[in-house]
């Protein structure tokens, strides 16, 4: 009678369980299964479990390529602010965006610089033009710091480039040429600088050493998609 009584409670309990919806047991990730034997007279823990599946996720490399073109003012500094004044300088980066490099960005740059002669420098020299004029290729390293400096409406960026520069001038007249000034002459720069994004924009502010070219600019940057995957 007791037999009876025990199986009729067992059978109770799990159509009860299943009414609601509910598991009868749960142990991380496992669900243990209990089953009630007539000739032993107890309820015993059934060797098999059923284990559930854990969803895996792959990690998925997202980014994109992007088209950066850029436009500032150019001040120079040491012996180049000595002949030169304010310059433009103008140029585009291309940009390679993916999530496992995160937070780095590389990027591709072009750029062209011009700077006009110092009024003062070309009336003592006797000079009617002086015009200094740079091409720059080279690449660049961006480190986003959105999880160092959080803000809720810009994100910082911090730049470093190493960059070729080919630099020209437009002297008239050019013979002889002033005490100190090479008509051409190509090196290799190096600058870091600090922006900070704005939607599809930053504000840029770089120091590019360049020996007796060294300058301080000021950009405005756009980013726009080219490739997205």
């Amino acid at each position: 009678m007791q037999r009876i009584i025990l199986s009729v409670t067992i059978l109770i309990f799990f159509s009860v369980s299943l009414l609601n919806g509910q598991d009868l047991l749960k142990t991380s990730g496992k669900q243990s299964l209990f089953k009630y034997s007539l000739n032993k007279d107890k309820i015993y823990k059934d060797s098999n479990e059923a284990v559930t599946e854990k969803n895996k996720s792959q990690s998925v490399n997202i980014g994109g390529i992007f088209i950066s073109p850029n436009v500032g003012m150019v001040f120079p500094l040491g012996n180049f602010a000595g002949n030169s004044g304010i310059g433009v300088v103008y140029g585009a980066k291309l940009e390679f965006a993916f999530s496992k490099l995160y937070p780095f960005v590389f990027g591709f740059i072009y750029e062209g610089q011009t700077n006009k002669g110092d009024a003062g420098y070309m009336n003592n020299n006797l000079l009617t033009t002086l015009q200094t004029k740079f091409t720059y290729i080279g690449g660049s390293l961006d480190f986003i710091l959105n999880k160092i400096l959080k803000s809720n409406f810009t994100t910082p960026v911090v730049s470093l480039e190493v960059k070729y520069a080919k630099m020209t001038r437009d002297i008239v007249p050019d013979t002889p040429p002033p005490p100190g000034i090479v008509a051409d002459q190509s090196l290799l720069t190096y600058s870091g600088g600090l922006a900070f994004t704005l939607y599809v924009f930053d504000l840029n502010t770089r120091y590019t050493f360049a020996g007796d070219y060294s300058t301080l600019d000021f950009q405005i940057r756009f980013h726009f998609p080219v490739v997205k995957f």
